[in-house]
């Protein structure tokens, strides 16, 4: 059995790399977000309608 060329190794390797890094920065994009949130409406006095 031949061993793997570089065109299988990418093949394996680069749509778990691109899976982790969309991940990461769903993550800290959220984070971002969040902390705005926070910041925006957590000084303010929530209205419970409900």
């Amino acid at each position: 059995m031949p061993g793997m060329s570089t065109v299988d190794w990418l093949g394996l390797v680069v749509p778990y790399v691109v899976f982790f890094a969309m991940l990461i920065a769903y993550y800290v994009l959220e984070g971002r977000r969040e902390r705005r949130l926070s910041e925006q409406y957590g000084s303010e006095e929530v209205n419970d309608r409900g």
